[in-house]
């Protein structure tokens, strides 16, 4: 997993990563590996975690925008905690519609979509 994107969004700063989601562990583990590493920097926000969801990835959220020097350091902090973790896609799914079944008593086509009479 590496973060592909960052960008500043009001008060935050937003790492976007490549994968859809980060499990429960792995954000536990960038909580222990990098808030420390935070707090010596002179940055007392932490981070939280959402998805961008027209983007399908998960976004790593540092509550501050620092100084860009601090902030290419937290960047490379966290790439390198989360360099070993799985990158995980969306699900992809197959939505089936318009089913037309063919009645062999009658020869007549049934639309799905259409009310139906079964006796």
């Amino acid at each position: 997993m590496k973060i592909v994107e960052e960008r500043e969004a009001w008060i935050h700063t937003h790492f976007i990563l490549d994968s859809f989601y980060i499990t429960d562990q792995e954000r536990r583990q960038i909580s222990i590996s990098v808030e420390p590493e935070l707090m010596q920097l002179g940055i007392q926000y932490g981070l939280t975690y959402d998805i961008a969801p027209s983007k399908h990835r998960a976004i790593i959220v540092l509550e501050c925008i620092p100084f860009d020097s601090v902030k290419v350091a937290v960047k490379q902090l966290i790439d390198d905690v989360i360099e070993d973790f799985p990158v995980r896609v969306p699900e992809q799914r197959n939505v089936v519609r318009n089913i037309t079944v063919a009645d062999p008593e009658n020869s007549e086509l049934v639309n799905s979509e259409s009310p139906q009479k079964f006796s």
